[in-house]
């Protein structure tokens, strides 16, 4: 079992269930991809997962943030039109 520091990954997702849900989903995504293309990927997916999560190659954004958002950037615009 690979060890996975979990301040590296708190540090990126304060929410560790949600950084163990974004992980999975990389996971998922690489294994698909592996299939897809008939690849063999070296060493475990979710261990490759992690360490993209961790090296900033995954992306991701809080839906509750993401609405925040565009819920200002709409206000903003109305106030100038």
């Amino acid at each position: 079992m690979t060890y996975i520091p979990r301040n590296k990954v708190v540090d990126l997702i304060p929410n560790k269930f949600k950084a163990i849900k974004i992980a999975a989903l990389e996971a998922r995504r690489l294994n698909e991809r592996a299939r897809m293309f008939e690849v063999t990927l070296p060493g475990k997916i979710t261990t490759l997962a992690v360490e993209r999560l961790i090296d900033g190659k995954v992306e991701w954004y809080d839906q509750k943030e993401r609405a925040r958002e565009i819920r200002a950037a709409k206000e903003a615009e109305q106030e100038e039109g």
